[in-house]
Formats: C-alpha cells, structure tokens, sequence
C-alpha cells in the first residue's frame, strides 16, 4: 500500500512538471506552432531592407505570467544584423529582453514581438531561435526556430561560383532549373518555400550540370522561393514565381 501511494506522488510530480512546461504557446497569423519548430520568412536582401518576423504569444494557465524573450544566434549570415522588439525595441546587442510583458490568464499578445532582419546587401539564410520565458521560472518556455531568407528578384549580376537559374519565370505546369557548379563534387539539394514560409518541395540536383525539372501544377499560384543547399549550406536564394 505504501509502495503504490509512494509511486502515486512520483507519477503526480512527473506530471505536474510537465505540465509546467507547457503554459506558453506560440502561433502565427497561419496558426499554431509546434515546441521548436523552424518556420521560414523571407524577404528582399536590399541594402535598407527589413525582414519581420510577427508571432503571437498565449499563456494558456489559470494566473497572469510575466512573459521575457531570448533571442540565440544559431547560424548568422556574415554582413547581416537582427534585433527584436519585445514592447520595446532593442538593440542588435541585446540577447535577452530587459523588460517583461505580462500576458493574462488564457489571453493572446498578437502585437508585441518582431523579430527584425536586416540582411544589408546579403543573400542567403540565417537562423534565430527566439524562446519566451516565464520570468518566475525559466523552465516554463516554449521556443522556435526562424530562418530568414534574404534574395532578390534579378541577382544575374552577381558573379558567384555557383549559378542557379529557373525558367520559365512565372512558370504555368512546369519549371526547368539549371544548376552551374565549379565542383562536381558537390552535394546539392533544391528547395522550394512558399512565401508564408512552408517547404513545398526537396529534391537532389544532379552533379553533372545537366537541367533539373519539377512539375508546378498542384502548387497554389503566388510568388515562391527557391534556393540551392550545397553540403548543407544555402548558397543562392531566388524567387520563382506560379501562375496558372
């Protein structure tokens, strides 16, 4: 008897801790986002460019919670700079908001973060995992991870070791890509974002430079990104661009 109320209180501690985790949640205007979870923001990589990042904040406990905000670098374009507002706006140096935001029992902050970008001329990907805190209790967190794209609409002028192209652009049904690369060697994969931020296709490039088709038919029409991943570093990222 005493044994079975012993594992009782344990199996009441896992619970309660684990509970205690999952007070915060994070969403977009698209809807709810899984714990760690990477979404994908993309935008133009112009000299006085800004790409925002907006997220929703909601504490889904019975009692107000006094909400912080950490941003952590995971992997930085060189060249480029990032802040984020938490009410406030800050500074690039700042890593952890100063100030806290409380945010009530079962309600929704829709307005107060952005993540700010600034890729200052740089085309390529960067990611920051931003994570939202408890200021009474660090562990009650919920994080997510987000992947800035910085391209432009017409980058033929820019000489680079490897040359990504799509035609046509817009495409209807389907879209030939051509991949130029130095090193045959390389392992190259194509990947294609919505605009929104979603993955909507992957594949291997073949490594002898031949042209690479896809069939565009089911994808919604819009304005896409494309971009190269050669071992396991994005190196070009352009806009492709659906219509039917």
């Amino acid at each position: 008897m005493k044994m079975k109320s012993a594992l009782l209180f344990l199996s009441f501690i896992v619970v309660t801790i684990s509970t205690m985790g999952q007070n915060l949640s994070l969403s977009t205007d698209n809807g709810p986002l899984a714990m760690d979870e990477t979404i994908y923001i993309w935008g133009d990589s112009g000299q006085y460019s800004t790409i925002y990042c907006y997220l929703h904040v909601t504490n889904n406990s019975a009692a107000d919670i006094d909400v912080l905000v950490k941003k952590t670098e995971v992997d930085i374009l060189a060249g480029t700079e990032n802040s984020f507002c938490w009410g406030n706006c800050y500074l690039p140096i700042v890593f952890v908001s100063p100030d806290f935001i409380t945010i009530g029992a079962g309600q929704t902050n829709e307005l107060s973060f952005s993540g700010d970008y600034m890729p200052k001329g740089q085309v390529g990907l960067s990611t920051i995992l931003y994570t939202f805190f408890n200021k009474s209790n660090s562990a009650d967190s919920v994080a997510v991870n987000v992947v800035f794209g910085s391209g432009t609409a017409s980058i033929d002028g820019i000489e680079a070791e490897n040359a990504l192209a799509a035609y046509p652009n817009p495409a209807t049904s389907q879209v030939n890509f051509t991949y130029q690369s130095e090193n045959m060697q390389d392992q190259a994969q194509l990947i294609i974002m919505s605009a929104a931020g979603s993955e909507v296709y992957r594949a291997e490039m073949p490594n002898d430079n031949s042209p690479f088709s896809i069939d565009v038919s089911n994808f919604n029409s819009g304005v896409y990104y494309y971009s190269v991943l050669i071992n396991g570093r994005t190196s070009e990222v352009r806009k492709l661009v659906v219509m039917h």
